[in-house]
């Protein structure tokens, strides 16, 4: 795990250097691109907050997440967020509130958060991509019933890395919608009836960002 974050963060911060070095070099606005090599920047910052489908446990899943991050010179941002999570949501809410239905099957809920480190490919022009990836823990629980939320315990933690690209669109210069895919990659849960691998695999959706970019 250690490794393969390694890996990833030095992927990204590589990608943030080239993609200044291009846009220097490419002759885009020079008076306005900075570059890591030159005293005056331009920094800023955003909060974000998206909603997601991800398949957890082979079952269809949400997710729901919020970050906070500085960004230095418009290339490359870094902070912290953490992303909600719940699975069996075509079945569990509709079946137990309005048919008061009991519901056999294990349901899983839980969250993480982390560090989050984020090169921005070409951020000056309207429409371009970045690679945040989000390195940190988190808690998972299993249950069968909606009811009694008080006696809800976590069942197991995790580590978390968790890469993703975003296709960012500015509509002005405080607000940006991205659309995204992520990929977890965890260690193994130990739940009994649960797959190790539940929390591995894809999430897509959509990124509100606010901040002075």
């Amino acid at each position: 795990m250690k490794t393969i974050s390694s890996i990833l963060i030095l992927l990204l911060l590589a990608l943030s250097v080239a993609a200044q070095e291009n846009i220097r070099f490419g002759g885009y606005d020079d008076q306005e691109v900075k570059t890591i090599f030159k005293k005056e920047k331009r920094d800023g910052f955003y909060g974000g907050f998206s909603m997601g489908y991800s398949p957890i446990d082979n079952k269809d899943g949400i997710t729901m997440s919020a970050r906070g991050c500085w960004i230095m010179d418009h290339f490359f941002s870094f902070g912290i967020g953490g992303t909600a999570f719940l699975n069996d949501i075509d079945q569990i809410p509709w079946n137990y509130y309005f048919n008061n239905e009991a519901v056999s099957e294990t349901s899983l809920a839980g969250g993480y958060g982390g560090l989050i480190l984020e090169p921005i490919i070409f951020p000056l022009f309207p429409v371009h991509v970045s690679f945040p990836i989000l390195v940190g823990v988190g808690g998972i629980s299993n249950y069968q019933s909606y009811d009694y939320y008080s006696t809800y315990y976590l069942s197991d933690f995790f580590w978390v890395v968790e890469p993703a690209v975003e296709l960012e669109v500015n509509f002005t210069k405080w607000l940006r919608i991205a659309f995204y895919g992520t990929y977890r990659i965890t260690s193994d849960l130990d739940i009994e009836g649960v797959s190790k691998n539940a929390l591995k695999g894809y999430s897509a959706g959509v990124t509100l960002k606010m901040g002075q970019f």
